[in-house]
């Protein structure tokens, strides 16, 4: 079967496109997924994440840099959907590009990472778009928000209803809140679970992999 893809996008910046990206392709990786990631954004973090792995101890999933090829990526993916079971593309942030359009157009499913503060869900509009466009050419496009680096405060309470009460884009179940395992698993090109199975970040993100697998209705790897 080919590879079912996973577009990360959104209009803002610093909202844990990568992150997101990273820690779910490397889930699915240790899930026993053939996954690989394909890196957009001309920083190219994803990639310089993974090269920072030890070489006994790979990245969970394979990672490669498209960004110079812009949205003629797409042609580029048709080499690799038979050979993985999922391929995640970590879109760069900003939705005038031609990259995240090109990327919905193939994908199964879009998420969009949004920090629970007001200029995200401000932002957040143009990716809803976007979406809703890409919808009407892509009809088996499943579109949802993740919320993204949750912590507590008021504030934070009241744009998470904000957003839990959007009409058009559903929300996930699973929650990436703001802990310290995130950006330390950057240091050492790996994911949450390979500092450790079994801390708080860890099960944040099974859920979310467990989550997509579900909504994909992917096999068992």
């Amino acid at each position: 079967m080919p590879a079912k893809i996973i577009a990360v996008f959104n209009q803002k910046g610093g909202c844990a496109k990568t992150m997101t990206t990273m820690q779910l392709g490397g889930a699915f990786g240790l899930m026993g997924y053939n996954t690989l990631i394909v890196d957009m954004d001309p920083q190219g973090t994803a990639a310089i994440w993974s090269s920072q792995a030890e070489v006994d101890t790979p990245f969970p999933a394979n990672v490669i840099s498209l960004a110079p090829m812009r949205e003629l990526m797409i042609k580029e993916l048709k080499k690799f959907v038979r050979d993985y079971d999922v391929i995640l593309i970590d879109c760069p942030p900003a939705i005038d590009s031609p990259i995240p359009w090109a990327a919905l157009q193939v994908a199964d499913i879009g998420i969009i990472p949004v920090i629970p503060v007001l200029d995200n869900v401000w932002a957040s509009v143009k990716a809803k778009e976007l979406a809703a466009r890409a919808q009407r050419e892509n009809t088996g496009l499943q579109t949802y928000f993740l919320i993204s680096q949750m912590r507590r405060g008021n504030i934070f309470a009241a744009c998470l209803e904000q957003i839990k009460n959007d009409p058009d884009v559903p929300l996930l179940e699973a929650v990436i809140s703001l802990r310290n395992a995130y950006p330390e698993s950057q240091a050492f090109g790996t994911t949450v679970q390979g500092l450790s199975k079994s801390s708080e970040a860890s099960k944040e993100v099974r859920k979310l992999a467990k989550e997509i697998i579900e909504k994909l209705q992917m096999q068992g790897a």
